[in-house]
């Protein structure tokens, strides 16, 4: 792939069709506060957000025939699945639900309200702080039975470390010290993600990280595992964000301001389940997902006006920056410097493209990703007030793991 978001593969170019372009939108949208201890469940916050939604896109509940709840467990205790939101919200008929997590579980949705399965579908995505991402967490006896009776936690990574299930790091910081060895190159990459984010964050009245910090400062916060400190780790929080998809012509007819799905893809590598057996820089899935979006795009790299990379640790956002074409591999550091806007503190790539608007994972909270989402449909629809990018008509969210649930979605005022 080229720095114009090209890519020379012949297969791939072959295979890829793109029929559902422009013919998917998301209307409604809802968000819960974020707060770094909230004494709520994941169902009371998926709540929160999905009457927001649903009052937003201005449409009756029983309207909505699909639900895409969080989390991998439909039977979760206190869990947002689709079972637990389709009974408390009192939807009486759904022709397909599924649960998902991370930026899949928006495509998923699209694919279904495209395919003819569902007609409107609900996206709820929570988050809670987890016992495994805080001291405090961990002595907390609420977080504590959620953890044992919940989603993702008891039933994942036990008897199995190497599966690594927890939000420690190491084997991120192995993959950083990877990255600094096979292209020569410092932490500023990784450093400077973190001080953009962060520098957003502060400006986003929602945001829990609302104090910026420097390169120097970056670099002066704590070690985890080296070579990663806690300023390239995202912040756990208790949060929720909600979704109304549905078709183009439907939105038509709808009170709030649709944006279209332009185009998006999944991304998945042969790495199995493990970390350890994670491949090259340019082979993960991350690479995989970016190179089937552009092409099916007719919107490229240099026509974005917003760019959102998952920043669970900076090193995923160095990933999606890359695998994205903004830069060649490897030479983000450099890439970053040369798009630094001093005024702001901030990214500003091709001297045009906003990146992660609301802080992220760094700045605003751990959402999993879905505030990425969230974010891009707000300034989309032009309604940020201070802090809305001129004229954004554009904008890519990539989202996910090295190897498991990335996804890569290009989102447009149409």
């Amino acid at each position: 792939m080229d720095v114009s978001g090209q890519y020379s593969n012949p297969l791939v170019k072959r295979m890829a069709r793109n029929p559902l372009k422009d013919k998917i939108a998301v209307v409604g949208l809802g968000s819960t506060a974020y707060g770094r201890d909230l004494a709520r469940s994941e169902l009371s916050l998926g709540l929160e957000a999905a009457v927001k939604a649903i009052a937003d896109a201005g449409i009756d509940r029983q309207e909505i025939d699909g639900i895409c709840g969080s989390g991998m467990t439909p039977l979760a205790m206190g869990g947002a699945g689709f079972l637990s939101l389709q009974g408390a919200l009192g939807i009486e008929r759904c022709t397909w639900v599924k649960n998902g997590w991370l930026g899949s579980a928006f495509v998923y949705a699209v694919e279904a309200v495209f395919s003819g399965l569902c007609d409107t579908v609900l996206v709820v995505q929570t988050n809670l702080r987890g016992v495994g991402m805080s001291r405090a967490a961990a002595r907390d006896p609420f977080r504590l039975r959620a953890s044992k009776y919940g989603d993702v936690g008891g039933d994942v990574g036990l008897g199995d470390f190497a599966k690594r299930w927890f939000h420690s790091g190491e084997p991120y910081a192995a993959m950083m010290r990877r990255y600094m060895h096979d292209f020569g190159t410092s932490q500023d990459a990784f450093g400077l993600m973190a001080v953009s984010n962060r520098s957003h964050g502060a400006r986003n009245p929602e945001a829990v990280m609302r104090n910026a910090i420097t390169l120097d400062g970056y670099y002066g916060s704590r070690m985890i595992w080296q070579p990663m400190r806690v300023a390239d780790m995202d912040v756990p929080v208790d949060c929720a964000e909600a979704f109304i998809i549905t078709t183009a012509e439907r939105a038509r007819d709808l009170k709030t301001k649709p944006v279209y799905v332009h185009a998006m893809s999944l991304g998945g590598a042969r790495v199995g389940e493990f970390y350890e057996n994670t491949l090259g820089w340019t082979e993960n899935a991350f690479w995989v997902a970016l190179q089937g979006l552009w092409a099916r795009s007719d919107i490229k790299v240099t026509d974005l006006d917003l760019f959102f990379p998952y920043d669970g640790y900076t090193l995923d956002a160095i990933a999606v920056t890359e695998a994205a074409g903004f830069c060649k591999p490897g030479e983000a550091g450099d890439y970053f410097k040369d798009s630094w806007d001093f005024t702001r503190n901030v990214l500003r790539l091709n001297g045009r493209t906003e990146v992660t608007t609301n802080g992220g994972g760094l700045g605003m909270g751990r959402a999993g990703g879905s505030n990425l989402y969230s974010e891009a449909i707000r300034q989309l629809r032009g309604t940020e007030g201070e802090r809305q990018v001129k004229g954004a008509g554009t904008a890519l969210v990539g989202i996910g793991s090295f190897f498991h649930d990335p996804s890569a979605v290009v989102l447009c005022t149409g």
